[in-house]
């Protein structure tokens, strides 16, 4: 019955845990007596670890040995460092629980606790990959319970668990070492929600430290040594990881100078021959860099407030998080009404700890879960279901008593309240169980006693005989940060679980197969991705899983065209599910359903994106030059401004060497690919016009000649829908209704039976390309007599079988990324 009370920072640069002791937080500190450990990794030649401030001080001396900066990897398959002395590698997940285990031994020996139970913060940006790796490194580390906070939500409590404001919104700006998130709080009744949310998991306190580096370190570098150094190239991991702490404690330096010395002893390329490398670095100059990353942030936070809406004049403050938000210029960047945020900032917690705080206030609300209720012999075991904190001076709590017995009654008691409250004797039903509320005081942890009788008034010995609960704000739900959707066969997404959308949530929907699986079918498969994110082209999204069924897998043939169901589920962790089942087969498929670690694209695989972008980013000014088209323009203007598209050449330069540059840069091209739609939406806006109202005219003819008033009035509804996307402009939405009266037409097709003679005689013509010709000919024949019979039932399976002899590539054009269609 107790809370789980441990929350943890697993940051990027450094991490920290906390307890929640009544209504007050206590950093557990560790064996160097700091509040934060470093997030970094150390192994000797000889296999020895250490973990926080000793291995990040070798990581200058000995960078091969050293791992830092692990947690921008999460999600992503594979090694991410290879210790050279002991040839031992490492993924992030694992570099991670490495943490988590040195955070859980400092409890032990500080507070003598063995904690096998703790809430883990996760930027809210994180995708479903890197939650369910944080989950996975947490197992590792020996954590057996791991409820997962988003970390806006967690600096927010942190901030509001005992105030008095309500019904006020709050602006959470993150800015961490690795990642940044933007997220508007509200809090109104004691409750915290999350309401919009902007991030970047490629966006932190590192980027400056780069920029310190690329323009000003090695400059001066290649004046006064004649050093060609560059990020990306191998020969110099050592000089670079040295320049980097070096910037790092300097930017630091300068929250409090205006200027400050850089000295270093550089190692070259052979190892053997040494530089000596001074520069001064100043305050001005730190601040020139800092801006346009700054501007970034900006940019999400104004993103976030826009989409629901929202001005300065609707945020009560802005709450900073993150070491960078330490720094003067970042306040009064931030301050600013013209290139920041203009609204008054609170940084009356420290910003390097706030989030383990909060995470250890959620702790307190989270229970415990126990193997097995605690059992007195000779007595009667006591279980409560209530939360441990909440808002309510008065919570309802339930319970049950065991074994039951007739005539029970039970009391509860607060004698360190101010008068002592007293519940006077409640009866317990037959059955056992109870329900009823309790007073507490704000402002500590309220114990309660409690005592059980007998039917003839004798006090019988229960266990536990005392429960706990706290007065303050707490978030009752966490919301989904991005949509969750599934890719078409004609690259669309098709969402499930809409952003925002309250955890934990079920979808369920219907799909159609576009490819025949079976025995005797060797390249068929049902492949269903599993998407997060809201662009309309379902590649424009990340793929967090894939859900795959194989022709192996499956007891007899599955033709084109067949009905799967398909379940999603993601719980309050962000955690997901999915399965799919079959009717037809009466199967079940879910063993395939995993959301595996992505895999961090090549060199050579990163220079094709670049190249692809470089060449449509062309292509675009060229044809809106042409056209004139004002909001292609804009769009264009918005990317050149952004400076994205020399960011994502300067990743790509590094990317040789440097794998979070590699997943930084391939984020970034997806985001650029995005914004190129936009233009491109505008470019083509006539066409798609054009398009929808074809379309229209088609569904009126089709539902006139073979529909009935359901489809009619769909067919209303569709065509409302893209005139009002057309006078909104609004080119996703159009494209959305469009394709759902295309879908509309299909159905009523089928079930008229014209839309499978249809694809009888395009598949016939193509019998050429078919890989058995004679069986080819057969099916053909079959499908000439059916329609000399006026059958158009057979059909269905001909035609599946016929398009299962067309080349795998054939199959598979226009449908290179999904096996499923919405169903009809």
């Amino acid at each position: 019955m107790n809370a789980i009370n441990f929350g943890i920072d697993l940051g990027t640069t450094n991490s920290a845990i906390a307890v929640l002791r009544g209504v007050d937080t206590e950093i557990v500190k560790n064996n160097e007596d700091g509040d934060i450990t470093p997030s970094a990794v150390w192994i000797s030649r000889h296999g020895s670890l250490q973990v926080g401030r000793a291995a990040k001080d070798k990581a200058e001396i000995d960078p091969d040995n050293t791992a830092m900066e692990f947690k921008r990897h999460m999600g992503f398959a594979g090694t991410v460092k290879r210790f050279a002395g002991s040839d031992r590698g490492l993924s992030a997940e694992e570099l991670s629980a490495e943490v988590l285990k040195s955070l859980r031994a400092d409890v032990t020996q500080r507070l003598g606790d063995n904690v096998d139970a703790a809430v883990i913060t996760v930027p809210a940006a994180f995708d479903l990959n890197a939650c369910h790796a944080t989950r996975h490194a947490a197992e590792l580390a020996g954590l057996r319970q791991i409820p997962l906070l988003q970390e806006p939500a967690a600096a927010a409590m942190a901030h509001g668990f005992q105030s008095s404001a309500d019904g006020v919104r709050w602006l959470v700006y993150d800015l961490g070492g690795g990642t940044f998130d933007a997220a508007v709080v509200r809090l109104r009744d004691g409750e915290f929600s999350i309401v919009t949310h902007a991030g970047d998991n490629h966006l932190g306190g590192k980027d400056i430290d780069w920029r310190i580096i690329e323009k000003l370190l090695l400059p001066a570098l290649a004046k006064r040594h004649g050093l060609d150094v560059r990020r990306g190239d191998a020969r110099w991991r050592a000089t670079l990881n040295t320049l980097k702490l070096e910037a790092e404690r300097a930017k630091i330096r300068l929250s409090r100078q205006v200027g400050t010395e850089i000295v270093a002893d550089l190692v070259g390329p052979d190892g053997l021959r040494r530089y000596e490398f001074e520069f001064e670095l100043r305050r001005a100059d730190l601040e020139r860099l800092t801006a346009p990353v700054l501007a970034r942030t900006v940019e999400l936070c104004r993103r976030a407030l826009a989409e629901k809406n929202l001005g300065r004049g609707d945020i009560e403050r802005v709450v900073l998080v993150g070491g960078p938000t330490l720094s003067p210029f970042v306040r009064d960047y931030l301050a600013d009404p013209d290139s920041g945020l203009g609204i008054s900032l609170d940084h009356t917690q420290d910003p390097l700890t706030v989030v383990a705080r909060g995470a250890a206030i959620f702790a307190g609300t989270q229970r415990y879960e126990t193997v097995s209720a605690p059992v007195v012999h000779g007595g009667f075991t006591l279980t409560l279901d209530y939360h441990p904190v909440g808002p309510d001076p008065d919570p309802l709590i339930r319970g049950s008593i065991e074994p039951a017995d007739r005539g029970l009654s039970i009391e509860f008691g607060n004698p360190e309240s101010r008068p002592p409250w007293h519940s006077g004797r409640l009866p317990v039903a037959a059955d056992g169980t109870f329900a009823t509320r309790v007073l507490a005081e704000r402002g500590r942890l309220n114990t309660f006693q409690v005592w059980l009788s007998d039917a003839f008034g004798n006090r019988r010995q229960v266990g536990p005989d005392t429960f706990t609960y706290t007065v303050g704000a707490v978030q009752t739900e966490q919301p989904l940060i991005h949509s969750i959707g599934i890719g078409l066969a004609d690259n669309t997404l098709l969402s499930l679980a809409p952003k925002g959308a309250t955890l934990p949530v079920r979808c369920r929907t219907k799909l159609h197969t576009t490819t025949t699986i079976g025995p005797g079918v060797a390249s068929g498969v049902i492949r269903i991705p599993i998407l997060e994110g809201e662009q309309p082209r379902a590649d424009r999204n990340r793929q967090v899983g894939c859900l795959e069924v194989r022709a192996q897998q499956v007891s007899r043939p599955l033709p084109l065209g067949s009905d799967i169901e398909f379940i999603v589920e993601i719980d309050s962790s962000r955690l997901v599910t999915a399965r799919a089942y079959v009717p037809m087969l009466d199967e079940e498929f879910d063993q395939v359903a995993d959301l595996e670690s992505e895999t961090v694209p090549t060199h050579n695989e990163l220079a094709d994106r670049v190249s692809e972008i470089r060449e449509r980013l062309a292509s675009l000014r060229s044809r809106q030059g042409q056209a004139g088209d004002p909001v292609a323009g804009m769009v264009l203007m918005r990317v050149d401004a952004a400076g994205r598209t020399e960011t994502v050449e300067q990743r790509l330069a590094a990317a040789r060497d440097d794998t979070d540059a590699a997943q930084g840069c391939d984020a970034m091209v997806r985001e650029l690919h995005a914004a190129l739609d936009e233009a491109e939406d505008a470019l083509q806006w006539p066409e798609l016009v054009a398009e929808a109202r074809s379309a229209c005219v088609e569904a009126t003819d089709i539902v006139a000649a073979h529909g009935n008033t359901d489809d009619a009035a769909a067919m209303r509804v569709a065509t409302l829908a893209i005139e009002e996307a057309i006078d909104t402009r609004d080119s996703r939405s159009l494209r959305q209704h469009t394709n759902d009266l295309g879908r509309l037409i299909g159905q009523v097709l089928d079930r008229a039976g014209v839309l499978q003679v249809e694809l009888f005689h395009h598949l016939a013509a193509r019998r050429a390309e078919m890989s058995s010709p004679p069986h080819a000919d057969r099916l053909i024949a079959q499908g000439r007599a059916a329609l000399d019979r006026d059958e158009t039932a057979p059909l269905r399976s001909i035609n599946s079988q016929l398009f299962a002899l067309l080349p795998t590539a054939s199959q598979a054009a226009g449908d290179p990324f999904s096996t499923v269609r919405p169903s009809y």
